[in-house]
C-alpha cells in the first residue's frame, strides 16, 4: 500500500486489519489542540489544497474556478476530476492496542461519515457525559470491523470499548513522539505540475 501523499514520508500510517473487531485503537490528543481528529482536504490523488488547507493559492482551485465561469458543470468536472473536487480526509495520532509496541501512527480515513459516527459515539446516551477518549486511565478505544472486499472499503460497525486503562510508560512515550506536523504541504508549482500531468495522462 503506498505512502499517502499529504502525509509526510517516514510517519508511520495504521493499516486496517481485516475482519469483525480487528481493529481496536486509542486515540491520542493532538499537541495543539483539544481535538483528537485532524480534518484535511486533498485534490484525491494529488495532494493537499493549499486554499482549504492552509487559506493560499491553489492552482486546481484557480482551475476549478476557471472551467465553472466557462459554463462547465461542477458534478462534472467533480467525476472528471476526483481531482478538481476536494475530499475531506480525517487524521488521527493512535495507539494500535493489538500491537502497541508499533507506537504512534497515523489513522487516515475519509472524512464525513466516520465524522458523524465519532461525534455519536463520544456522547453517553444516559449520562449525556462528553467520552473523554485520550484520557489514559479512563478514556475508551474505538473498535471496529474492516471488509477490504466490499464496493467501499471503509471501517465498519464503529463502537465503543469498555475503559481501558492505557500503561503509564506507553502513554508518556507515546506523547514524548507525537507529531503535530503530519501534514505534507505542496508548493503551487507542484500541484500545477502534477494535475498537468494527469490531465495530459488522462486526456482530458
Amino acid at each position: 500500500m503506498s505512502h499517502p501523499n499529504y502525509i509526510k514520508p517516514g510517519i508511520p500510517i495504521y493499516h486496517h486489519r481485516e475482519g469483525k473487531g480487528a481493529n481496536r485503537i486509542r486515540f491520542l490528543p493532538w499537541r495543539d489542540s483539544v481535538d483528537f481528529i485532524r480534518r484535511i482536504w486533498i485534490h484525491r490523488e494529488l495532494g493537499a489544497c493549499l486554499k482549504r488547507n492552509w487559506q493560499e493559492s491553489c492552482p486546481i482551485c484557480e482551475e476549478t474556478n476557471r472551467l465553472l465561469e466557462e459554463g462547465r458543470g461542477y458534478r462534472a468536472l467533480s467525476k472528471q476530476g476526483l481531482l478538481l473536487g476536494k475530499k475531506p480526509r480525517m487524521l488521527a495520532q493512535i495507539i494500535d492496542r493489538n500491537n502497541e509496541e508499533l507506537g504512534v501512527q497515523v489513522w487516515d480515513v475519509s472524512g464525513s461519515d466516520i465524522e458523524i459516527a465519532l461525534i455519536t459515539l463520544s456522547v453517553h446516551k444516559n449520562s449525556g457525559l462528553i467520552v473523554p477518549w485520550t484520557d489514559p486511565e479512563y478514556g475508551c478505544d474505538l473498535v471496529y470491523d474492516y471488509d477490504h472486499m466490499a464496493e467501499n472499503p471503509m471501517p465498519e460497525n464503529l463502537r465503543r470499548s469498555w475503559q481501558s486503562k492505557l500503561n503509564v510508560d506507553l502513554y508518556e512515550k507515546a506523547m514524548s513522539d507525537l507529531d503535530d506536523d503530519v501534514i505534507l504541504k505542496p508548493t503551487y508549482e507542484e500541484l500545477a505540475f502534477l494535475y498537468t500531468q494527469k490531465v495530459k495522462t488522462d486526456s482530458y
